[in-house]
């Protein structure tokens, strides 16, 4: 009697994009611990979540840690929302960024008024 299916020898094997069907091959995560020898403070973070996750999602996690894991999840997660409101900020308010859009509105609108200096945005109270 013969089978169609091959043996699974690769039941031990280390995930790769070829052998991983449940979850995304990612080479760039981190352990907590090469994450913290990095110096990234968001790279920690992240680190720091995929872990707690692991330990919220296990079955053998003790109910009595569940609660507080996952208030640490979600202090950790909202963690980096700031960190990287704060980067997008930073883009924001970056000179350079600001030429660019510069030199795209000129490239668009040459006789804009916010290129000439022509708006009045100055607060006029007897307007209202």
């Amino acid at each position: 009697m013969t089978t169609d299916t091959p043996p699974d020898d690769d039941l031990d094997a280390e995930p790769t994009p070829e052998n991983d069907d449940e979850q995304t091959f990612d080479p760039d995560v981190l352990s907590v611990a090469e994450a913290a020898r990095s110096g990234s403070r968001r790279a920690l973070m992240v680190a720091i979540r995929d872990r707690i996750a692991e330990a919220v999602t296990d079955s053998d996690c003790p109910p009595r840690d569940l609660a507080s894991l996952t208030k640490r999840l979600q202090d950790t997660a909202n963690e980096i929302e700031a960190i990287d409101a704060r980067a997008a900020e930073d883009v924001e308010n970056d000179p350079g960024r600001i030429r660019e859009l510069e030199a795209a509105l000129r490239a668009v609108a040459p006789g804009h008024p916010l290129l000439t200096g022509s708006v009045d945005d100055r607060f006029d109270a007897s307007t209202l």
